[in-house]
């Protein structure tokens, strides 16, 4: 990759003005990380101000003087997460980073945010470096691949143009002035239900309801049929003086409807 060489400009991906700077005691064990409660945390050694500096493939945690901008150690990065930097274990504002001089000596710094947003911001200029070198690198590889073999770049690609002469058409809903009786929402049969009251299922009857105590059903004589068109009126015709004396009107009982 030409454009990540040597010979590239430096990029500052981050800049906080204010971090503390501990000197940490050596881990106890190998597989337990560095606790900040360990640390002093009341009294820093240092106040710094740390910068993250990208050249190239190379990655940099520079600390410097707050107030002069002299520089006070460098941590390289060769990958993150990783030995260079890392996370203790009962916070989220303090990590471990490891300093390196010109001639090689290393040493383990712990270094503190004011805030969680600074940590977060700090995690998120190392993740967005390492994620730009694996994309790049992964473009490389791609192009590589191109090269060594001319058929997969002749391959045709999808055209999704429009031929000559096709068209297509789109249905654009309107409101002109005789659209509001065909645009009118049919009434819904359920909207005759008052509310608050649901419906029946579907299927089912309305049960009949059952004639108060002590009436009676009154019954209605069948009309007269054609075999009986011969049987004179008089026979006929029933007697108006049988009437039941308990129901004078027929109107004044209506169990007999079906509701």
């Amino acid at each position: 990759m030409a454009a990540l060489t040597d010979d590239t400009y430096e990029s500052i991906g981050l800049v906080k003005p204010e971090v503390y700077v501990y000197v940490i005691p050596p881990r106890q064990s190998t597989t337990r990380k560095h606790r900040a409660a360990d640390w002093k945390l009341d009294s820093p050694n240092f106040i710094c101000r740390l910068k993250v500096i990208t050249k190239g493939e190379k990655c940099l945690i520079r600390l410097e003087d707050r107030n002069t901008g002299a520089h006070f150690a460098t941590c390289p990065v060769e990958s993150y997460p990783s030995i260079a930097v890392e996370n203790v274990e009962d916070s989220t504002r303090y990590f471990v980073i490891r300093v390196q001089n010109d001639n090689g000596q290393q040493a383990f710094l712990g270094i503190g945010f004011n805030d969680r947003s600074d940590s977060f911001d700090f995690n998120v200029a190392l993740q967005d470096h390492f994620k730009y070198l694996k994309q790049a690198k992964q473009i490389e590889q791609e192009a590589q691949q191109t090269a060594s073999n001319p058929s997969q770049a002749q391959q045709p690609k999808l055209d999704l143009s429009f031929k000559e002469g096709q068209t297509i058409k789109i249905n654009l809903k309107s409101s002109l002035p005789g659209d509001e009786h065909a645009k009118k929402p049919s009434k819904n049969t359920n909207d005759s239900f008052v509310p608050g009251i649901l419906p029946p299922p579907p299927g089912s009857s309305i049960p009949k309801l059952t004639p108060p105590p002590g009436s009676t059903i009154p019954k209605f004589a069948p009309p007269p049929s054609s075999v009986n068109a011969s049987v004179t009126p008089s026979t006929a015709t029933p007697t108006s003086t049988t009437t039941n004396t308990t129901n004078t009107n027929v109107h004044s009982d209506l169990s007999w409807m079906q509701f």
